[in-house]
């Protein structure tokens, strides 16, 4: 296995949808793009243990989605977290 797989993958995922895999966002919030960028960043390593954290106000569609999209590409180690808006926010 090559060194450069990350110790986790992290699926970030903002208010309005879009997505960040690792700190990176990606061009846009279909499903096959986030497969094709999870499955590059795995490497075929489905172990990786893959969160998923989704902003408190995220639309459910776009975390199930990544959900739909990880049981596809056969991710055993899954996590799903909630980020709380920051506090900026409500000023």
């Amino acid at each position: 296995p090559s060194s450069d797989l990350p110790e986790q993958i992290e699926i970030l995922i903002a208010v309005d949808g879009a997505y960040a895999i690792n700190g990176r966002s990606l061009v846009n919030n279909k499903a096959e793009t986030l497969k094709i960028n999870l499955d590059k960043l795995a490497q075929g390593n489905t172990k990786i243990p893959l969160i998923i954290t989704a902003d408190a106000k995220t639309s459910h569609q776009f975390v199930v989605r990544a959900m739909d999209v990880a049981g596809q590409l056969g991710f055993v180690n899954l996590r799903m977290t909630t980020r709380m808006p920051e506090a900026e926010t409500e000023k």
